[in-house]
């Protein structure tokens, strides 16, 4: 391949056409991040009060990277408004309604005990997929949390931290510090399956890799396990297009 004297790509780079894109403002985020999505396109996230004057020049220097991966994008299944959600690990069915009020930020409220009302914008799937996901989000830490503190003392398995998000390609994790992250998604399978993710990542606490000495620790609690991994890696059509977005 030739390389191109460096002041030729800067050229090109100030040429670019820079492709439509969102902004999000978050309140946890501490710089700006470039993300492309199937389906949010290219996204950029900005931490409160960032000047947004500066990500035209932002985009710009990631120019290459973001048309590689534009063009990588690959067509999708449509993102649709889903009409009831199952929360296997919590038994718990909900039936969805929906309440357009375009001027309202959107939001979900529990009614009735099996009735899951969101009003907002809610005719775009996009917005509804974000508030279901931060509803879930509370959810999902209310109750992996306390369970895992209650497996911890049950089997004498100590942790120093845990954190509750939604990982993209892992039911769970665990630090050489202790400290254990679990996928929020965890909501969407069966109790004995979760169970079995909090119990491996408990493990890990005291041995972090996968070893035989690891497995069989592992096994002492959870007989099956290494049946129940093989089931855990097939899981994740369990999971609604929505929930991972």
């Amino acid at each position: 391949m030739q390389l191109r004297p460096r002041s030729q790509n800067q050229s090109m780079t100030q040429q670019w056409t820079i492709p439509d894109y969102s902004v999000r403002i978050s309140k946890r985020a501490k710089q700006v991040t470039i993300r492309v999505s199937p389906y949010t396109g290219l996204e950029v996230v900005i931490p409160v009060r960032f000047n947004q004057s500066k990500i035209p020049n932002i985009l710009r220097s990631k120019a290459r990277w973001i048309e590689k991966n534009l063009g990588n994008i690959q067509p999708v299944e449509p993102l649709k408004r889903p009409d009831f959600i199952n929360l296997d690990l919590l038994t718990e069915y909900w039936r969805m309604e929906y309440k357009y009020a375009p001027n309202e930020k959107t939001k979900v409220v529990q009614q009735n005990g099996v009735l899951l009302q969101v009003t907002g914008s809610v005719d775009d799937p996009i917005v509804v997929a974000a508030a279901l996901n931060q509803w879930i989000q509370k959810k999902a830490k209310g109750s992996l949390v306390s369970w895992l503190n209650r497996i911890s003392k049950e089997l004498s398995l100590p942790f120093n931290r845990v954190s509750v998000r939604r990982q993209r390609t892992k039911w769970g994790s665990c630090s050489g510090e202790k400290s254990i992250s679990l996928n929020r998604n965890l909501l969407f399978v069966t109790p004995p399956m979760a169970r079995y993710v909090l119990v491996h990542e408990l493990c890990h606490c005291l041995i972090l890799d996968h070893s035989d000495r690891f497995w069989s620790l592992l096994e002492r609690y959870e007989p099956d396990a290494r049946q129940t991994a093989g089931r855990m890696r097939d899981s994740s059509d369990l999971v609604p297009l929505w929930a991972q977005v």
